[in-house]
């Protein structure tokens, strides 16, 4: 599906690891921050130019959107980000034989993600602060 092939160029493109999906939604892990920043606006761009179906595009949902001035604001499924960077617990799962990670960072960055809207990367006061201006630019 167009989703999932988007998100798996770009995961490889930019390095980072697939941990698991949950229904329609990925687990990323970054060796770098910037490279999940990156990551996350590059995804953003990419779902918007997606080749989706026309009969998706004709759905609420999927429908083109434009600015007060006639740029595309959005075209096609919305994806929600959410960036949150830490110590994690990792192990081993023994039904799929990948690494998996757990503890406090994993689940604030779900939380993280919990609060963006379809089309958003929300990252955390920490991203923020380690990104600094480059993120405010």
């Amino acid at each position: 599906d167009v989703h999932n092939q988007v998100m798996r160029e770009l995961i490889y493109r930019y390095g980072g690891y697939e941990v698991k999906t949950i229904g329609d939604s990925f687990f990323v892990a970054f060796p770098e921050l910037t490279s999940a920043v990156r990551f996350a606006l590059q995804l953003q761009t990419d779902m918007m130019q997606a080749p989706w179906p026309e009969s998706l595009l004709l759905l609420p949902d999927g429908l083109q959107e434009f600015g007060p001035t006639g740029g595309l604001l959005w075209r096609g499924l919305r994806v929600r980000v959410g960036i949150h960077f830490g110590v994690a617990k990792v192990e081993v799962d023994r039904e799929t034989l990948k690494a998996d990670y757990y503890g406090p960072t994993i689940n604030f960055a779900a939380r993280v993600e919990s609060k963006a809207l379809g089309g958003q990367v929300l990252v955390s006061q920490p991203v923020l602060d380690r990104m600094g201006e480059d993120l405010r630019a």
